[in-house]
């Protein structure tokens, strides 16, 4: 088509002027494009790669939680033990050696009869000892009251005497009879 009339308010230079303006505005704009499309590929990158950690993370974290709950059973196991032997060591502490002192009592009585029998026998840390001895015949209790009066006997103690003197029932028409003694054995 073709122009019949001449718009002469509108002059060329004035459209040249702002077209400068749209040009730079153009740039400025795909300038502006590129550097948030920069920015967001950036922080896409770097978000994807915070959550593939985080993935991992959670996949440790579950596993460790199924670790745990299988070692519930060895914690109370461990926590048991170590009461037995917060018991042990208390015992040990308070213990009084027992055996040494029972079994020189025993071998002290093995020399003067072989028919007594020790039917208790008490014994704490400082050495302090109570103890029963039965007999099943008179003429093996004389022996012993001969026995108990000797050197041999005597030098196991620091101090011994004769609580009790009791005779027990019969059983076949034989009395019984037991004795017992307190003190404190010497140290070993």
């Amino acid at each position: 088509m073709r122009k019949s009339k001449i718009n002469l308010a509108v002059s060329r230079e004035d459209y040249q002027k702002y077209e400068l303006y749209f040009f730079w505005l153009k740039i400025s704009v795909l300038a502006l494009g590129a550097i948030f499309f920069t920015t967001f590929m950036t922080i896409f990158i770097v978000l994807r790669g915070k959550e593939a950690q985080n993935s991992n993370l959670n996949g440790q974290k579950q596993d460790l939680l199924v670790a745990l709950s299988d070692k519930k059973g060895d914690e109370a196991k461990i926590f048991y033990m170590q009461k037995k032997y917060s018991d042990l060591r208390d015992f040990m502490k308070d213990d009084a050696s027992s055996l040494p002192y029972y079994s020189l009592l025993t071998s002290t009585l093995s020399e003067s009869t072989q028919a007594s029998e020790i039917k208790s026998f008490g014994i704490d840390k400082s050495r302090a000892v109570s103890f029963t001895i039965a007999f099943n015949s008179f003429p093996d209790l004389l022996n012993f009251f001969k026995f108990i009066e000797s050197e041999s006997f005597l030098n196991n103690f620091e101090q011994i005497s004769l609580k009790s003197f009791s005779v027990i029932g019969s059983e076949d028409n034989k009395e019984n009879y037991e004795i017992s003694f307190a003190g404190k054995f010497i140290k070993l």
